[in-house]
Order: C-alpha cells, then sequence, then structure tokens
C-alpha cells in the first residue's frame, strides 16, 4: 500500500480550469433541485455541494492528511444527517461520489479504502433498514460505490506511475550528464597525470645527472687537486730530497688509483650510496686531506647523540669540497674542522686562514654544497673571519635521535 506523501498535483494553470468545470458540474444538480423541489428539501443539499465546491477549491499546498480525513468525514456525516433527515436526492448522491473522489486522490490508499468501504457500510445500513430496499439494491449501490473508487484508484495509480517514471527519467537525465561530466575530468586528471609523471621523469633523470656531477666533482676532483698539487711540488723535491721525491711520486700514484675506482663507481653503481657511517670517516677524510696536500687541518668534535648515516654522507662530501676548495683558492696555510650539536640540529663549522675574497661568486663546487644542504633540510652560511680568513657554517636537522655513547675528539 501507498502511504507515503500525497501524489505530486497538476500544475495551477491545468487545475484551476478542471476545477471550475468540475464545479459547474457540482452546481448542476443543485440548479436542478432548487427549480423542482420545495425549498426545504433542496436547501441542505445545496448547502452540501457548496461545501463539497470549497473542499475542490483547498490549496492543495496547505493540505495535510489530517486536515483531509477530517473534512471528509465532517461532509459524509453532513450527508447521511441530510439524508436520514430530507431523504436521498440527486445533490446528496452527488456529494457522496464527490467525497469518494476527492478522498481518493488526495489520501494515502489505506485511508482511502478504509474511507469507502465505512460510507459504504453506512450507506447500505440507512438502504436496508430505513429505507427498506431490497438486497439486490443493497448490491448495486455497493457494486457501484466499489466500481468507483477502483476506477478512481486505478486512475490515481496510473497517474503516480507515470509521474515515477518522469521522475526517474528525469534523475537518470541528471546522473547521466553527471557520469558525462565525471568523465571528461577524469579524462582531463589522467591526461594531466600523464604530463605530470613525464615532467617528474625529466626531473628525476636532471637530478639523478647532477648529482653524479656533483658525486664525480666532489670525490674525482678532490684527488685530482691532489695529485696536480703534488705534481707542481715534484720537481723541487726531486732537487731536494730524491726519497720524499718517490714518497710523494707513490702517493700521487694511490691518488690516482682511488680518483680510478671512483670513476667505476659512479659509472657502474650511479654514484656512491649510503655507506659512509661515523664521525671517524669525517675525521679521516680531514687527516688524508692534510697529509696529501700538506695543509694542517685540525678536527675536532662533541656530539652526544648517534648522527643518521645520510646526515654522515651529507656533512662527508661538503667537507669534501670545502677543502678541496680551500687548497685550491684560500692560500691557507692551516684549517679546522668542528662538529657541534644545537637541539635537533648538527652544525659543522669549517675555517681557514686563507685569503678570502671581497666578493664570493658561488662556483660548481659552492652550489653543489648549498644543494645538497638543501635537500637535506638544512641551511649553509658563509662569512669572512676578521682579521682574514673563511668560515662555513653547515646546519643540518637530525634524522635519527638514538642516544649513543659521547664522541668527543679532541683538536689535532
Amino acid at each position: 500500500m501507498n502511504t507515503g506523501d500525497t501524489p505530486k498535483q497538476p500544475s495551477v494553470s491545468l487545475l484551476r480550469p478542471r476545477t471550475l468545470l468540475v464545479s459547474l458540474l457540482l452546481a448542476f444538480p443543485v440548479i436542478q433541485d432548487l427549480l423542482h423541489e420545495p425549498l426545504h428539501n433542496a436547501l441542505p443539499g445545496a448547502l452540501l455541494i457548496i461545501y463539497c465546491i470549497c473542499l475542490l477549491w483547498w490549496p492543495t499546498a496547505i493540505q495535510k492528511y489530517g486536515m483531509v480525513l477530517g473534512a471528509a468525514i465532517f461532509g459524509v456525516i453532513f450527508a447521511f444527517a441530510a439524508w436520514l433527515g430530507f431523504g436521498l436526492n440527486g445533490a446528496i448522491v452527488t456529494v457522496f461520489a464527490f467525497l469518494i473522489i476527492w478522498v481518493t486522490y488526495r489520501l494515502p490508499t489505506a485511508y482511502s479504502a478504509g474511507y469507502t468501504v465505512v460510507t459504504a457500510i453506512i450507506a447500505a445500513n440507512i438502504l436496508y433498514y430505513v429505507e427498506q430496499h431490497s438486497f439486490e439494491s443493497l448490491v448495486t449501490y455497493t457494486l457501484a460505490l466499489a466500481a468507483i473508487y477502483l476506477m478512481l484508484w486505478g486512475s490515481r495509480t496510473r497517474k503516480e506511475t507515470r509521474l515515477m517514471k518522469e521522475r526517474h527519467h528525469e534523475e537518470l537525465k541528471v546522473a547521466h550528464q553527471q557520469l558525462e561530466s565525471a568523465y571528461v575530468q577524469l579524462h582531463k586528471a589522467h591526461l594531466e597525470l600523464e604530463e605530470a609523471s613525464e615532467r617528474s621523469l625529466r626531473y628525476a633523470v636532471f637530478e639523478e645527472r647532477s648529482r653524479i656531477a656533483a658525486d664525480i666533482h666532489d670525490s674525482i676532483g678532490h684527488g685530482l687537486t691532489s695529485v696536480i698539487v703534488q705534481l707542481q711540488a715534484l720537481p723541487y723535491m726531486v732537487e731536494a730530497s730524491p726519497e720524499e721525491a718517490g714518497s710523494a711520486l707513490r702517493n700521487v700514484t694511490e691518488i690516482a688509483r682511488s680518483c680510478l675506482q671512483d670513476v667505476r663507481s659512479v659509472v657502474h653503481e650511479m654514484g656512491l650510496s649510503y655507506q659512509i657511517s661515523g664521525l671517524h670517516e669525517l675525521q679521516k677524510l680531514s687527516h688524508n686531506f692534510s697529509k696529501q696536500n700538506g695543509l694542517p687541518v685540525s678536527f675536532a668534535a662533541d656530539i652526544h647523540e648517534e648522527v643518521a648515516p645520510n646526515q654522515i654522507y651529507v656533512l662527508y662530501r661538503i667537507l669534501q669540497e670545502a677543502l678541496t676548495n680551500i687548497s685550491r683558492h684560500a692560500m691557507a696555510s692551516s684549517a679546522s674542522v668542528y662538529l657541534t650539536e644545537d637541539n635537533d640540529y648538527i652544525i659543522m663549522i669549517i675555517r681557514d686562514d686563507g685569503q678570502a675574497q671581497s666578493a664570493i661568486i658561488p662556483g660548481f663546487g659552492l652550489t653543489a654544497m648549498k644543494g645538497r644542504c638543501d635537500k637535506a633540510g638544512g641551511t649553509m652560511t658563509i662569512q669572512p673571519i676578521h682579521p682574514h680568513g673563511l668560515e662555513l657554517t653547515i646546519q643540518l636537522p637530525r634524522s635519527v635521535s638514538t642516544k649513543s655513547e659521547v664522541v668527543n675528539i679532541d683538536a689535532t
């Protein structure tokens, strides 16, 4: 059974001419009764018809199920009272038919069917016990009311089905439009994703090339710098001390072999992986540089927490490039490396006593160092030292904060 909301009503532009036509049809039997019946007999029917016309023009927008059922019950009680008081006439029969039709279109099926059944039972009892009609006439009257109700119920059901189909059709149209819009957006997003993937791939290739170039510059460039410095000093060492010159030549050969190994590592392994671990690697780098280039480099560290291998790797490469730049450009007589920590940061300070330029123009080395810092989420600052020299400060955020034994390496 349909106990839901009242079905969708026709538009006002269609409803008013139809309502006016039905009102004229309702008024026709009243006019006939007033013309041919005494006034006291025709007046109750006329009042009932006026009541039905008022119900007909009652705006559906303010109708509620309870109000409609109450108005219909009042109307049928008024009609039964007029029937019992003044007799059955055409106006009262018209009122019964109208109320059944009105209730069928205004109330859910359960309510309208119950109303029709109760009305038919009361009318049959009045006909049988009061009017003394035969059983056949009772059956005829009851079947007539049932036929009227079933015909109207079928009409209402077909109307609701048609309106439901129209509503579903509109919903399907809206859903189809939404699906088309979603498809267009998905296709656009797919194209954008493909374009972004292609850009990401190009960027990854560019980044890998830049990393390889930086690794070659940091490792091989560092070694070749030592080779050049020692080869330049070799003629003087041959004249001064042939034994020292032989030792220097063997050292140059070892450095050249190390550079060759670095080249093979870069080519075959696409760069050095994060295998550098521990602060002793930084100390070892400083010691080897001092030994190979004849430039004293002191190293000191005061670190109370373990440093992650990837952070050691970044510090190692930056220190390697910084020492190479000091050897090439600073004309320094000594350098120092100091590592410390500040809350969640690792700080490495590299100093030299060389001749700093008045305006520092970043080259490939400084750019690569800053790029490594930025990628690790850190910062790099450069400032001159009075009266001469340069200080490079590297600050990296920690990525590992596990406690370890205190590392305290004195300056050497």
